[in-house]
């Protein structure tokens, strides 16, 4: 298990940092090039698994990455920046910062999301501070790098704002790409701010890139918010491509189920979309992909591929509709759709949850705990992850010592 996480803290490094050797630095090149040859696992895992499995990117890392090509840890200003943030973490401007009340700037780390964002804003929250802390210490003079600071912050809050949304649980595909292009959208606006060209670009190619898998094509797809009557956000030829998946996705969940499972089909949907006023949101949906919100008319095929093709006719929902009991209120009605959606909306566009653990297994496993067994680890570890649903239902539990 240790192992497995070491490899993963490898991969993520070597998927969010551009590393850049010199001539003193050939113990590290010497490392990526091996941490190269150890990312292969992944890609041959995928390659291997693929008619079994479908390996689904984390969107929170891969939206990192695009932030990363405009500007990384080895931009001029940043090393700067980070230099200064850790001057001031030494006993010299201890007096300085307690006297003032200031906040010292975060460093960041290889395994924050928007390290780099908070420690730039941070600084500029206490510029004044900060430039007159200068005039005692030349050392931590930033006059060269207060315009930079300023374009970052303006340029990436969107986005920093956009992988905080992120952070939390169970946050379905769609409900991402959504947030995503909303954040493309605002960065767009900042025509006079030097990286929202640049942003915007790689934005919108690393969005495509990853809408390109097979889940997240699916999760667009069966959300009322993205296809609808009208959208333009799928050509024809994609969408039969995706009702082939789709039909696949129900062909193996039939297999998996009981025998005596029953998949009978009503011939009334009752599901409406919500019909109430239209936020700022709803507008720019309405400007990316066409279309409007209309009367519900609903299909009521009892066929499944009628059903199907029957969702691109179907009116657009507002933007804080609710898709989760969207499809859990069609499961009478629309049982084998609202089945594969529901395999569909539960694919994490994170893996947050798995970063936790991780996290939860270091203050767990510590080397003076070293011993514990397998099944005491995994008991601890689920009491701990869980920790909001064990404190629900441990006054429930019978009392430890009740023999009954």
């Amino acid at each position: 298990m240790l192992a497995a996480v070491r490899q993963l803290k490898r991969e993520y490094e070597l998927d969010h940092f551009s590393w850049e050797a010199n001539e003193s630095d050939q113990t590290e090149a010497e490392q990526v090039a091996q941490d190269l040859e150890d990312h292969k696992l992944t890609a041959a895992l995928n390659s291997e698994l693929q008619e079994n499995l479908n390996l689904v990117c984390c969107a929170v890392h891969t939206l990192q990455l695009a932030i990363l090509d405009v500007v990384n840890k080895t931009d001029e200003d940043v090393k700067k920046l980070t230099e200064v943030a850790k001057k001031c973490q030494s006993v010299k401007f201890k007096s300085a910062f307690e006297i003032q009340g200031a906040r010292h700037p975060p460093v960041w780390g290889v395994t924050r999301w928007g390290g780099i964002y908070e420690m730039i804003s941070c600084f500029l929250q206490q510029r004044t501070f900060f430039e007159k802390l200068a005039e005692q210490f030349p050392e931590i003079d930033l006059s060269q790098s207060w315009t930079f600071a300023e374009h970052y912050e303006e340029a990436f809050r969107p986005l920093f704002l956009c992988t905080k949304k992120m952070e939390a649980a169970n946050v379905s595909l769609s409900e991402f790409y959504l947030e995503w292009m909303i954040a493309i959208q605002k960065v767009k606006k900042l025509q006079s701010n030097p990286f929202s060209a640049p942003l915007v670009e790689t934005l919108t190619s690393r969005l495509a890139n990853l809408r390109g898998s097979r889940a997240f094509k699916m999760a667009l797809y069966l959300d009322p918010r993205l296809n609808f009557a009208g959208s333009t956000l799928f050509s024809s030829d994609e969408k039969e491509e995706i009702q082939g998946y789709i039909v696949e996705t129900w062909n193996r969940i039939k297999h998996l189920r009981s025998p005596t499972a029953t998949t009978t089909t009503s011939e009334q949907d009752n599901s409406q979309c919500s019909l109430t006023e239209e936020n700022e949101n709803d507008l720019l949906l309405a400007e990316l992909f066409g279309g409007g919100r209309m009367n519900p008319s609903m299909a009521n095929g009892n066929n499944f591929n009628q059903q199907l093709k029957a969702i691109e006719v179907e009116p657009r929902c507002n933007f804080n509709f609710d898709v989760w009991k969207f499809w859990i209120d069609r499961k009478n009605t629309h049982p084998e759709l609202s089945a594969v959606a529901a395999v569909v909306q539960a694919t994490p566009s994170n893996q947050v949850s798995v970063e936790r653990a991780f996290s939860a297994l270091a203050l767990v496993l510590t080397t003076i705990r070293s011993k514990l067994g397998q099944d005491t680890l995994s008991n601890i570890l689920m009491i701990k992850l869980n920790k909001q649903i064990f404190e629900k239902v441990i006054g429930k539990l019978s009392k430890w010592n009740d023999n009954e």
